[in-house]
């Protein structure tokens, strides 16, 4: 099974996998003078993917870097079951961690972040 496909492109497994959900509240939520919260949530269970990779090859970096690259995406993860959305990737970044005889090791690591 798949744990992250990004517009039909399976990326390989991470060695790190984070799924963070969130509320997200309108600009009318705060505190009132004598700090009572006043909430008003427009959407919960916004979806963050955190995903680390220790070591991938140049072509597999290129892959999970390309597969992030547009500012949209539709991405296929795994939380429990396969869950669908709409994300776009905040950080991104691809640490070469060892090179030899014309190979190399990458360490990559990307955050999704739903719509």
């Amino acid at each position: 099974m798949e744990i992250l496909n990004i517009d039909g492109t399976a990326l390989p497994a991470p060695s790190a996998y984070k799924v963070q959900l969130s509320d997200l509240d309108s600009n009318g939520t705060g505190r009132t003078e004598d700090g009572v919260l006043v909430r008003e949530r427009v959407r919960g269970g916004a979806a963050k993917i955190s995903a680390g990779w220790a070591a991938l090859s140049t072509a597999d970096c290129a892959k999970v870097l390309n597969a992030t690259a547009p500012d949209s995406m539709t991405v296929q993860y795994f939380f429990g079951g396969v869950r669908t959305a709409k994300m776009y990737a905040g950080d991104r970044t691809a640490d070469l961690k060892a090179a030899r005889d014309g190979q190399a090791v990458w360490e990559v690591a990307v955050n999704l972040i739903e719509f």
